[in-house]
């Protein structure tokens, strides 16, 4: 009897421990870029998690391949989106259930209020020191998910459900150097939120190659005209 309460107690500090370990994992907050499009009314979420919004979004001239391989760089931002919405800059909380719709409100992208039947595309560079293969990556998204690294897809979760906090578990790898990481959340109803964590030594930023860093009195080129929530 009293090892069966030893080995119970073991198990009880393993769950306790895997728990705390994985409250630890940051959230990446950004910023992020951020590009957002319509779905059909009544159709969001899990329906269109295949769809390539982006696609429908520029008449053909650019596709979600397209910018989880090369992140945002020169050429795409010069590419002419629906309702002439444009990469915008915006930092996301790693709380609430409803962080991409209040995101939205405050960068001014989109058409304000409650915004439903849309997908979210955010896109960041995720600098690491080394290369690691199998590094845990951790989603949580209102409604579904679809998640690419360097351009493959990594993850995917076609689900209509809130969100608060992580949900999902699974793989990246990540290569010496830059990594473009891109997170798609499709609304159907309700709260819009999204979550992402790597557990790894990362820095982030939105110094992708192919968007070179111009001095101050050259941002009015057509490609620089981005946005930014600060």
């Amino acid at each position: 009897m009293k090892s069966k309460f030893m080995l119970l107690a073991v198990c009880a500090i393993g769950v306790l421990l895997t728990a705390q370990f994985a409250a630890a994992l940051d959230k990446i907050e950004g910023p992020w870029y951020w590009m957002i499009t319509e779905s059909p009314a009544g159709g969001g979420g899990a329906a269109v998690t295949d769809e390539d919004g982006i696609d429908e979004a520029t008449k053909g001239k650019l596709t979600e391949e397209d910018v989880a391989e090369q992140g945002i760089t020169k050429e795409i931002l010069k590419v002419k989106f629906a309702e002439n919405y444009e990469w915008t800059e915006g930092e996301i909380a790693p709380v609430g259930g409803n962080n991409i719709n209040d995101m939205l409100i405050k960068i001014k992208l989109g058409p304000g209020g409650d915004v439903n039947d849309h997908c979210s595309y955010a896109v960041i560079n995720a600098v690491s020191k080394t290369t690691k293969k199998g590094a845990e990556a951790r989603v949580g998204s209102d409604d579904s998910v679809k998640v690419w690294m360097n351009g493959e897809e990594v993850h995917k979760n076609p689900v209509n459900r809130g969100a608060g906090d992580f949900q999902d578990t699974f793989e990246v790898d990540i290569k010496k150097g830059d990594n473009v990481f891109m997170v798609k959340v499709c609304e159907r109803g309700g709260g819009w939120s999204m979550f992402a964590g790597i557990d790894a030594p990362l820095e982030y930023n939105l110094e992708f190659k192919g968007l070179p860093v111009e001095p101050a009195g050259k941002l009015a080129t057509q490609w620089a005209e981005v946005k930014s929530s600060y």
